[in-house]
């Protein structure tokens, strides 16, 4: 690999990320290094500075609280991969980030850098847009919040502005009866999606649906959340009619393009089954 010249900083906190990435806009984080390593190894980006930030103490970290899930920055896919409470609770987590590349990316790869990469293809936007999770975003001019469906705004775009860092992921925990899943349709194991769906299903006493998540990656300029989608399950028991109106309307609220990974006539089509697919197994658990 023949990277472009760079500087190189560690750093032991955010604060001070933050105050090299404001004093320089051409620096760039590293953590993982999994999207940033093959960026620079085609000159894809020249950056004066990596930042590294994996020293910075306490960002490993996965909390789960009454009514949140707090994900570090440093948290790496395996680490989730391997949490039998997110099994318990939210097992779409840990079943995206075991499709996620190969060990050796899911022990580097963190979920922050994916969500900061903001690859139209990646696994961890269609699962956290589902869940309805949020980034906390630490910048000079302090913390604030963004839903993850409003972060990422195109490809490899994203809201985060100069200086500004992801220092966490926040999930809501629902109450209730929740269930959950991320299916992906891939060409070999390991692979980028062709289309991945992250379903969650928030059931009442009498098993109709009283709010669902559906979060579509790899059909469109970025991942979304499909909301007509959605409305064609909330209040209704889930029958084969109602799951197939949802991937229906799923099909028709994408917009893939055609790559390497197929049409966008075959990718639209997908979509309708990977959706049927996530529901069921979601419902299944």
């Amino acid at each position: 690999m023949y990277p472009p010249k760079f500087g190189y900083i560690r750093v032991t906190s955010l604060e001070e990320a933050v105050k090299v990435l404001e004093a320089d806009e051409n620096a760039k984080i590293l953590a993982g290094g999994q999207s940033l390593m093959p960026m620079l190894k085609l000159r894809l980006i020249r950056p004066s500075y990596l930042v590294d930030i994996n020293r910075v103490p306490n960002l490993s970290y996965i909390s789960i609280e009454d009514d949140k899930i707090r994900i570090g920055a440093l948290v790496r896919h395996h680490q989730v991969e391997i949490n039998k409470d997110l099994w318990k609770i939210y097992p779409a987590l840990p079943e995206t980030a075991i499709q996620i590349g190969d060990p050796q990316i899911r022990n580097l790869g963190t979920m922050a850098g994916s969500l900061a990469h903001a690859d139209p293809a990646a696994d961890w936007p269609a699962t956290l847009i589902a869940l309805r999770a949020s980034v906390r975003i630490l910048g000079p001019s302090g913390t604030r919040e963004v839903p993850v469906e409003d972060f990422i705004t195109g490809p490899f775009t994203t809201t985060l502005g100069k200086g500004e860092v992801i220092s966490e992921v926040v999930i809501p925990r629902l109450s209730g009866t929740v269930k959950s899943s991320y299916v992906k349709l891939e060409r070999k194991a390991g692979d980028f999606a062709v289309v991945g769906v992250a379903v969650m299903l928030r059931l009442g006493p009498d098993g109709s649906v009283e709010d669902a998540g559906i979060g579509i990656t790899a059909a469109g300029p970025k991942p979304f959340r499909a909301r007509e989608a959605e409305k064609a399950l909330v209040g209704h028991k889930l029958t084969d009619d109602v799951i197939e109106d949802a991937a229906e309307r799923a099909m028709k609220e994408s917009s893939p393009l055609s790559d390497i990974r197929g049409s966008a006539e075959y990718k639209r089509a997908m979509v309708k089954v990977i959706t049927r697919r996530a529901i069921r197994s979601a419902l299944s658990r």
